[in-house]
């Protein structure tokens, strides 16, 4: 990079006439980032020259800055590019302004305007507020008429309040009931959904303390202490049905879901935003793990009467209503889009979207043998949000290999998992793929750790991941080696277990991601 250049003392006519200049390349500069219409050609030409290799880009979802550890200018060009692939943006700028920092080397820019989403224009242009800021430096030029200069900061600023006052009737909705009912709705969803199980509302229960039970404890020792062993020991017990309805008390379908996700945002760097990204995505899979477990059991509901394994669950013995379990699915999406709307705008797009395959996929083994593709397709969301939340741009080449590496292994464990219902499951008529497979279920599994491994291989080629990442994927492939081989099949308890330990996969696959990145 060629060596900043302090400007001499200059008459405010030659210092205006700097400022003039700028503001006239700027302004080209914007028009060609917010017109999708210019070809990539033209923006690897007109565009990237001015960009240094340190940029930072930061939207207004995202807590500190994408690289805290220095910018990438290899992603802001995927990024820019990807912009104009996937959208339609025209932008009219009211006002731009240029400013030099005291130190004369460095300046702002300011651009006052509207981005208009062109994605549906024969219907309606939706406009959105915004303000641009880049922040660049001069370089050493021998002459001031056309001024040398890289962009080393851009950010952009609008509100989700703007962007949903824009919507034709939505906007109107959103001010005028979904602000003020919002908090309501939780007062009012709980009346219902506790009536005549929280001792909150029955204050005689709590009183009524028999004297059996103050016997016990007097003939304990008081410096006795016990530790909770279970999540049942520590939640009141009118709330245990609905821990059941979402099993919170099986963390492992959790860390299944949670992993792929994880995977995703440490392929983007190991940084304290990218913790704070996975504490949110933490909250966010229990959160819609749970949902997604009562709208799977409101849907099979006859099914899981009719089986083993699944009778005793709340709504199939009857332990909740249907009215209760419909509420407790709203009260879980409503904590969970609280969590999702904490996120950048491209990933909160993509997280209303998720809910498309989870509504959907309970009733898949009604239709098709491959019940647990389509579960693979719903639980490995988190893995295109992932990457998406930490860099603020989709990036194809790293999240789709990514996301068929998770589907395969979901396919994986779950076929292990369903291999335990295949005799209720041939008596009820549910489908899946331990039925399809059946005898030659161990080959499939081999086929889908391969398939892991490979697209593992592959994303880690776009991020350029070190030699510790493909090493400790061969650990990995050879414990999926090992539960294949030590798996059976026909054995309940044997399934179970080999399903469990695939919560350990994950960690490995996280740990070489982690590895990795140590060494990038």
């Amino acid at each position: 990079m060629p060596e900043n250049v302090e400007l001499s003392s200059k008459d405010s006519r030659d210092q205006n006439k700097l400022i003039h200049q700028l503001e006239q390349q700027l302004s080209i500069i914007t028009r060609l980032l917010y017109t999708t219409s210019v070809s990539g050609v033209e923006l690897d030409r007109s565009v990237l020259p001015y960009i240094s290799n340190d940029i930072v880009f930061k939207d207004p979802w995202q807590e500190g800055d994408p690289w805290q550890e220095g910018g990438n200018k290899h992603l802001y060009r995927i990024g820019m590019k990807g912009f104009h692939n996937m959208f339609h943006f025209t932008f009219d700028a009211f006002q731009l302004n240029v400013k030099l920092n005291d130190d004369q080397k460095t300046g702002r820019c300011i651009v006052d305007g509207i981005m208009n989403v062109n994605q549906f224009s024969w219907i309606y242009s939706y406009p959105l507020r915004s303000i641009l800021v880049y922040e660049f430096r001069l370089l050493n030029s021998q002459t001031m008429d056309v001024p040398q200069f890289e962009i080393f900061r851009h950010e952009e600023m609008w509100s989700l309040a703007d962007m949903i006052d824009a919507i034709p009737i939505v906007g109107w909705l959103y001010k005028n009931i979904f602000r003020r009912g919002f908090g309501y709705f939780f007062i009012f969803i709980m009346i219902p959904l506790l009536r005549n199980r929280c001792p909150l509302f029955l204050r005689s229960t709590i009183l009524r303390i028999p004297s059996t039970f103050v016997n016990v404890n007097n003939s304990q020792n008081k410096n006795s202490f016990s530790l909770p062993r279970t999540v049942f020991d520590v939640i009141p017990k009118p709330l245990h049905p609905y821990v059941r309805l979402s099993r919170i008390d099986k963390p492992t379908g959790s860390w299944v879901i949670f992993l792929p996700a994880a995977w995703s945002i440490a392929l983007a760097g190991t940084t304290m935003t990218n913790l704070y990204l996975v504490g949110l995505f933490g909250i966010g899979t229990i959160l819609l793990r749970g949902a997604g477990c009562t709208i799977n059991d409101l849907w099979d509901k006859e099914f899981d009467r009719r089986v083993e394994r699944t009778k005793s669950r709340p709504i199939a013995s009857g332990e909740l209503s249907i009215k209760q379990g419909i509420l407790w699915a709203g009260v879980q999406l409503s904590l969970g889009f609280l969590v999702l709307i904490q996120l950048n705008f491209p990933t909160i797009v993509m997280g209303v979207f998720s809910l498309i395959p989870l509504f959907i996929y309970p009733v898949m083994k009604r239709y098709t043998n491959w019940p647990q593709f389509c579960l693979g397709i719903t639980l490995n969301w988190g893995v295109l949000m992932g990457f998406t939340a930490a860099t603020g741009f989709l990036y194809p080449s790293v999240i789709i290999p990514l996301y068929f590496a998770s589907i395969a292994w979901t396919l994986h464990y779950d076929t292990i998992y369903a291999h335990q219902d295949k005799q209720d499951d041939i008596l009820v008529g549910v489908k899946s793929t331990a039925l399809l497979f059946g005898k030659d279920s161990k080959l499939w599994l081999r086929a889908f750790s391969i398939g892991i491994i490979s697209h593992l291989i592959t994303a880690g080629l776009s991020v350029d991941q070190a030699w510790p990442y493909y090493a400790g994927l061969i650990g990995v492939g050879y414990h999926l080696h090992r539960q294949i081989e030590t798996v059976n099949l026909n054995d309940k308890q044997s399934c179970w277990t080999t399903f469990v330990s695939n919560r350990c996969t994950g960690f490995m696959i996280l740990a070489c991601i982690l590895a990795g990145n140590f060494l990038k």
